[in-house]
């Protein structure tokens, strides 16, 4: 293949950025080719560059052997990333399944008994406890008790009142 023809194979899995300098003085230049991953690719081990530094003779030999290795590694990784994906989505969906059946075992063992209720998300319990706490703290908006009369303390979440006490 040529050196456009490589170019385009890569650039048909990601859109490329080339930078080129040189240095006068050794006489060398240095190449980087950029991926931009697409929209669909994101994964940041496919965005990796590849930079070169050699004469333009050198580069006139073998970067074309280059850009033919970096364009059949890069497609290696997004293999690899697929395929951990596809691995990673077939292991949720069985311990999804497996959860499922744990539970419906379970509701079998013990008929009549209520259907578990979904659990509420970590922020919405802790607001729940910390009104719950301070509805029962005794405030002075609470009108289920004249003024004067004695109230029942109440408890901390987790305690039990001591009712003979």
């Amino acid at each position: 293949m040529s050196m456009f023809e490589e170019l385009f194979a890569l650039a048909s899995t990601a859109s490329l950025a080339l930078t080129i300098s040189a240095d006068a003085k050794s006489g060398r230049m240095t190449i980087n080719v950029i991926p931009r991953p697409n929209k669909d690719a994101d994964d940041p081990a496919l965005t990796k560059a590849l930079t070169l530094t050699a004469t333009p003779q050198e580069f006139d030999e073998g970067f074309i052997a280059a850009l033919k290795g970096y364009r059949e590694t890069r497609q290696s990784l997004a293999d690899q990333v697929e395929a951990t994906k596809e691995v990673l989505e077939a292991a949720k969906a069985a311990s999804v399944k497996k959860a499922t059946e744990a539970s419906t075992k379970a509701r079998a063992d013990k008929p009549g008994a209520p259907l578990p209720k979904p659990a509420a998300p970590a922020a919405a319990a802790a607001a729940a406890s910390t009104a719950t706490n301070a509805a029962s703290d005794g405030d002075a908006d609470d009108d289920s008790a004249e003024e004067g009369e004695p109230r029942a303390p109440t408890p901390a979440t987790g305690e039990v009142a001591d009712l003979f006490g």
